[in-house]
């Protein structure tokens, strides 16, 4: 899809070299899969004095590029809440300025507490944009309700599918083997999944893998996993992506994901594309991804429902093949070239 309208567009957003979360998991797939040139300008990738070099550095590289290089028709600005929000604010107000459409791509999920938080200039922000691209039809449904003016699109995160070669590569394991990508923290639930797997021990030793990736407060988190004695029921790979994060896709049974805020989750579409089961929450956009055909959508820190989830799988029976294959065949909707083709479709309407 490397091709056509994507040559007349800037994009704006966090410096995703490397890839850490979900937006520069997306930015990355932009550059590498979508876009024939993906020109780009991070606006954040730092901290402290560091960030703000980069912000100055950023606005320059806009005014001077938006200066000199006529055909570039539209800036597409990836943002989510807070800082992240008022940062690219700027870059709105000087792109319109310049006289370009501008398309501001709202990520992350939580958007709704923030928006409480100054209505009348988040309003007069997302106004000022002549489109906004939303994770989905929900968040579409809550931006329409605070605002008239801009177009508004649902653009679903893309994923990038294994290869056949790839699956061939699937170790079988007699363990149920479960896995949770993300920050460890507690809004994402982990501590809510190590504290039933705590309470069951004997049940689950045995029988039950967790291998957790993420990053975060490493430190709290392995000393939560000592405290608690699950050294036998809990591995931890650290930060994994490349070739690390795929092997333990390929090889793991079921995704969890017991979180407390989310938008649309870039690591489920992953795991369904992978063709893992789906546990996870009632946030956010995830129920309009996740059904009972291939998942369980529990309330956030509902502990003894995510027991009863966990207690519904066996590795020997019949119906977890079923609810993967399912799993599979709903995360091929997620596919780089379907988002592409959603995506073409919003520029050529802008230009």
């Amino acid at each position: 899809m490397k091709q056509g309208v994507f040559v007349n567009i800037l994009s704006i957003g966090c410096n995703y070299k490397p890839v850490r979360g979900g937006v520069a998991q997306v930015l990355d797939i932009y550059d590498k899969y979508i876009f024939k040139d993906f020109r780009f300008i991070a606006n954040s990738g730092g901290g402290g004095f560091r960030n703000l070099r980069i912000l100055l550095v950023s606005i320059c590289r806009l005014i001077k590029q938006l200066l000199s290089k006529r055909e570039i028709k539209i800036v597409h600005i990836h943002t989510a809440s807070y800082n992240s929000f008022y940062r690219s604010a700027i870059f709105v107000s000087l792109s319109k300025l310049l006289g370009r459409k501008v398309i501001l791509h709202i990520h992350g999920g939580g958007f709704k507490d923030f928006y409480k938080t100054n209505p009348r200039i988040i309003r007069k922000i997302l106004e000022i944009a002549d489109c906004l691209i939303v994770l989905s039809g929900s968040w579409k449904k809550f931006f329409e309700s605070i605002t008239k003016k801009p177009l508004i699109c649902v653009v679903p995160n893309p994923v990038v599918l294994p290869s056949n070669e790839d699956l061939d590569r699937r170790v079988h394991s007699p363990l149920l083997r479960l896995l949770f990508l993300g920050l460890l923290d507690q809004q994402k639930g982990i501590y809510d999944l190590l504290q039933v797997l705590a309470d069951h021990k004997e049940e689950f030793e045995g029988r039950v893998l967790l291998n957790v990736g993420g990053n975060g407060d490493v430190a709290t988190f392995e000393n939560t996993v000592k405290k608690m004695g699950l050294e036998k029921l809990v591995i931890f790979h650290g930060w994994v992506s490349g070739d690390k994060k795929k092997e333990l896709l390929l090889n793991s049974d079921v995704f969890i994901l017991p979180s407390y805020v989310e938008g649309l989750p870039m690591a489920i579409l992953e795991a369904m594309a992978y063709g893992l089961v789906i546990v996870s929450t009632t946030v956010g956009a995830i129920p309009e991804v996740v059904s009972q055909d291939y998942g369980y959508l529990i309330a956030p820190g509902d502990q003894e429902a995510l027991l009863d989830s966990l207690r519904s799988f066996s590795v020997e029976h019949e119906q977890l093949l079923e609810l993967k294959q399912a799993s599979a065949r709903e995360g091929q909707k997620y596919s780089v070239d379907n988002v592409a083709r959603n995506l073409e479709i919003v520029y050529r309407d802008l230009l």
